[in-house]
């Protein structure tokens, strides 16, 4: 192996450690002085989006211990050519609210105050030959983390002469972690009134003569909304066009690191399926209305990455697992004392309509989201939703990729789990489904999903019978590995109500895919036998219609060019109750 080729940096978050490791690095240090225009700041992204590593890229670029290493930290980026003046001049204080532990507000205030003082302990010997040596006397006799701040931020011969900026990552980690696991009660204990949390927001607010410049990232801008009274001095700068692309890769980046592992003997497998995998999956987050371009999740690209070249296949699953745990915390919003509430129904109809139109709210707090635009615009912040087009002046919202697809269809699984209690029946599926992708043996996976479906719907209530139908049809589609699932799939010119597409890339031996109509007989109507053939009839033409899509017959594969058989397949429902399922 070649020792000068750069190694992949998947899970190093460290800028020093991933240039020593001469870890393959997309430069975006074009933002920093576009990050440093304003003192204050909160930037926001979904999970693993690479925030942390752009926290530690500021700290070594403006820290004045690195002064003497910036040639070789930055040399070949777009700052080192492009220095501003703030460059290796400040004491920076970099604080990581991940590592916040404990369950209740009690336990999280012992751990803050632990964490924050060996931080701010770091700190003071970081800078011990720039703080005086009496400030340093006093801090260490504080017993608090905060007092000790106080003390160093009050010292007027240190604070006459230097400048601090405190770095926050993942500032709101365990006040979402508290909301999910504890409730709104600890969670507005810790927020408001006399909180710890909002008491330290307070406190770095007064000092601002010497915390010039602060900067915090998170998921969404919920916490600190919360604490808002307590520090209302930040600029929410996440949907900044000028930062839209600041984390994460475009298409042009996505072929460039391909072609480099490729060109370097590393990558043997074939670039435009890596590329189509890639882009289905991780690609199309848009942050910006007033910016088009669309960006990739770079951490989760390194990490399909790094599968590829050790195993020198594609991944047979898509799915960061440790990402997936991230979101499984979100399950108690859509639920309220095991019951599916209204921001369920919001996220059915998502997945059966593909859009949803509301406004960004780039201001909110928890209390506010039974509200269905502060839900949809925490689902923005999240990733699983993202800026789409506008449609007479109104903003419509999208699932970015397959992978939110997919956690999507988890959220609305989990759902159904909690209340409607269907784990074994749904296990039971995802066998079946793998049955037909395989051996084309398609009526015991339907069926069985239509026997889950109706379990489901017969304990709830229908908001929209035919959407609820067509909602928890795709969610336990979803189940199986071998197929991507998607609601209302563009199909030549019409829209198909359920595509199974085969993952053929991943699965190359698969030898199945499906196109399912839903037809739809509410239940307060009367079910009459002369009413199938037109049913039928309409589902044909449409199916038909669909399956002459030479876009459709290339992507999936299909004979008589490749190796993938279509189904097409009619299926009428009277409520919940599945009344045929025919194959066109």
């Amino acid at each position: 192996m070649n020792s000068s080729v750069k190694t992949i940096p998947y899970g190093i978050s460290d800028f020093v450690n991933m240039r020593r490791r001469n870890g393959y690095y997309v430069d975006n240090t074009w933002g920093i002085p576009l990050l440093e225009a304003l003192p204050y700041q909160l930037f926001v992204r979904p999970r693993r989006f690479g925030k942390s590593l752009l926290l530690s890229i500021l700290h070594y670029y403006y820290d004045v211990n690195y002064a003497d290493r910036f040639d070789e930290l930055f040399g070949g980026t777009w700052i080192h050519e492009n220095p501003t003046p703030d460059r290796s001049q400040l004491l920076v204080l970099h604080l990581d609210f991940s590592i916040i532990a404990g369950e209740t507000v009690k336990e999280m205030q012992q751990s803050f105050e632990t964490k924050c003082k060996i931080a701010l302990d770091g700190f003071r010997d970081a800078y011990r030959k720039i703080i005086p040596k009496d400030v340093q006397k006093e801090m260490s006799r504080q017993k608090t983390f905060m007092d000790a701040l106080d003390v160093l931020t009050t010292s007027q011969v240190f604070a006459s002469k230097q400048r601090i900026l405190i770095l926050i990552d993942e500032y709101d980690n365990f006040s979402n972690r508290l909301l999910a696991q504890t409730g709104e009660d600890a969670y507005r204990e810790l927020c408001h009134g006399t909180g710890f949390f909002k008491s330290f927001f307070s406190l770095l607010k007064a000092k601002n003569t010497v915390i010039t410049n602060i900067l915090l990232t998170g998921v969404s801008p919920m916490t600190l909304d919360d604490v808002t009274s307590g520090f209302n001095i930040a600029e929410n700068i996440s949907q900044s066009p000028r930062l839209a692309t600041l984390c994460g890769f475009n298409h042009q980046h996505i072929r460039e690191i391909l072609d480099y592992y490729a060109e370097a003997g590393q990558f043997p497998l074939d670039r435009e399926q890596a590329f189509q995998l890639v882009t289905d999956w991780y690609d199309h987050y848009r942050f910006s209305q007033d910016d088009d371009e669309q960006v990739c999740n770079p951490v989760l690209l390194l990490g399909f990455l790094n599968q590829c070249l050790d195993s020198k296949r594609f991944p047979r699953s898509m799915v960061d697992e440790n990402l997936r745990t991230d979101y499984h915390k979100l399950r108690h919003i859509v639920t309220t004392n095991g019951r599916l509430n209204g921001k369920f129904h919001a996220l059915e109809r998502l997945v059966t309509e593909g859009t949803v139109t509301t406004d960004l709210i780039r201001s909110f707090q928890a209390e506010t989201l039974t509200k269905p635009e502060s839900f949809l615009s925490l689902l923005f912040y999240y990733g699983m939703v993202t800026i789409g087009k506008e449609l007479n002046g109104k903003l419509q919202m999208t699932i970015p990729n397959q992978l939110m697809r997919q956690f999507v269809s988890d959220f609305l699984l989990n759902g159904y789990q909690d209340a409607c209690k269907v784990d074994t029946r749904i296990n039971e599926l995802a066998d079946k489904l793998g049955d037909m992708a395989y051996n084309g043996d398609w009526r015991p996976a339907i069926e069985h999903a239509a026997q889950v479906l109706k379990e489901i719907l017969t304990v709830r209530d229908l908001l929209d019978g035919e959407k609820a139908v067509q909602s928890v049809l795709a969610a336990l589609l979803s189940t199986g590995r071998a197929f991507a699932v998607q609601t209302e799939h563009r199909v030549g010119f019409g829209f198909a109500d359920l595509a199974m597409a085969p993952r053929v890339i991943t699965f190359p031996d698969i030898q199945y895919g499906a196109l399912i109509e839903v037809k739809y007989i509410k239940k307060s109507e009367k079910v009459l036998k002369v009413a199938k053939a037109p049913l039928l009839a309409e589902a044909k033409s449409q199916l038909e219609r669909y399956a002459e899509d030479h876009n459709l017959a290339e992507t999936w594969r299909l004979k008589p060019q490749g190796t993938v058989t279509l189904i097409r397949l009619a299926l009428v429902f009277h409520g919940e109750e599945l009344l045929f399922a025919e194959e066109i």
